[in-house]
């Protein structure tokens, strides 16, 4: 008898428009709310803050903005963040933004009552996706999280990717205590999202859907939800980054990120996520999503062999006529459909290409984390790392 675990505690709000009833949502739990987002001074993004600000002020919310969250956000701008919240005495913690901007304000809720935080320990520790942990503190405080991108599912994880600059150090922690209560996921404030971060942040999803598909955890729940968001985002995903505005594309990627989030927060990513980690240690100017499309056709090339019948399943939907050929045969195919779909969405370059020095790239190789990784053998984690270095 099949036995498995599924946990998804967030409650959802799906669909255009419903960031209007975000005043009502952070109102359940303070009158006090830290919004946490990236920098104010954006042309494109201010409108949409001050937005939410109005929102907020009209449900009688008083804010403190914290608007200094940087691409893979360290440990320094989330110590900061904590002493602001003290200092103001916050309720209740909202992120509006990406990934970079949900997992900052995660570690804010969880670790805002811990005292001095022991990162090197955290790291250490928080490093089981399915453990039940003790909360850090007796003030963890309450999350509500709006996406403005369709990627990283952050809205509906237990994960976060924490920076430590000082160490050329990128670490994904997990804690349950860090789900958020409540996500509000409008895609009328995807529109906006140029191409390139379209593609990105897109990508990103289906690494979620495909690498939580893969794992003997997966359950019938995450099977099926992540075969659906990977359906979506070959669907949707080339035509969106050619029609970027366009509404039913839009909700499309929004869905398959919702659903990959969920997927990924009961069965977990494997290998190439921690690799994309490794090398965003020591580069973090790279686009995670980025890093995860560089490094996938040579990890198909590998992972093809191992996972024979899962990989014919992702194979057949990118080319259906695939129905009719034997696992082995479909599986054979799925590098070179992927190659073709990065080309199609404009992500398809190696790191050096991308700026990654070959100085960087021996430093991301020698990483003393390939030597604990469980998902293959240390010189083929390390060799699909080298063969993304030029193609």
């Amino acid at each position: 008898m099949e036995q498995f675990n599924f946990y998804q505690p967030t409650r959802i709000h799906f669909g255009a428009g419903r960031l209007n009833e975000v005043g009502r949502v952070v109102g359940k739990y303070g009158k006090k709310c830290m919004l946490v987002t990236t920098t104010n001074a954006e042309d494109v993004l201010r409108p949409l803050y001050d937005r939410v600000k109005g929102l907020l002020a009209d449900a009688g919310i008083e804010v403190v903005h914290f608007d200094k969250v940087v691409p893979n956000p360290t440990i320094g701008g989330i110590e900061e963040a904590i002493s602001i919240i003290h200092q103001e005495k916050v309720e209740v913690v909202l992120a509006v933004g990406g990934g970079s901007s949900i997992d900052t304000a995660k570690s804010i809720a969880l670790f805002n009552g811990a005292g001095k935080v022991d990162w090197p320990k955290v790291f250490s520790t928080y490093t089981d996706p399915f453990s039940e942990y003790e909360a850090p503190s007796a003030n963890v405080l309450p999350l509500i999280a709006v996406p403005t991108t369709a990627g990283t599912g952050s809205e509906l994880t237990q994960a976060m990717v924490i920076s430590d600059p000082e160490h050329n150090d990128k670490e994904c922690i997990f804690h349950d205590k860090a789900f958020a209560k409540e996500a509000i996921i409008d895609p009328e404030l995807m529109r906006t999202l140029p191409p390139r971060m379209t593609a990105i942040t897109g990508f990103d999803a289906f690494t979620h859907s495909f690498e939580s598909y893969l794992r003997d955890c997966a359950s019938p729940y995450t099977k099926t939800i992540g075969m659906k968001s990977m359906s979506l985002i070959v669907e949707a995903l080339p035509k969106l980054v050619k029609d970027t505005g366009n509404m039913e594309l839009r909700e499309k990627m929004a869905q398959a990120a919702m659903f990959s989030g969920i997927s990924l927060g009961n069965a977990a990513a494997t290998l190439p996520h921690p690799i994309s980690e490794i090398v965003g240690g020591v580069a973090p100017r790279l686009a995670h999503g980025q890093c995860l499309a560089t490094l996938y056709p040579q990890y198909l090339r590998w992972q093809c062999t191992q996972a024979v019948e899962k990989c014919a399943d992702v194979a057949r939907l990118f080319d259906p006529t695939l129905s009719d050929k034997s696992d082995k045969e479909a599986a054979d195919k799925l590098p070179l459909l992927m190659v073709d779909f990065l080309k199609a969405v404009g992500l398809y370059h190696s790191f050096s290409e991308l700026g990654l020095t070959e100085e960087e790239l021996k430093l991301a190789e020698a990483s003393p984390i390939f030597n604990f990784l469980p998902f293959a053998p240390k010189e083929v984690m390390v060799g699909i790392l080298h063969d993304s270095y030029a193609f």
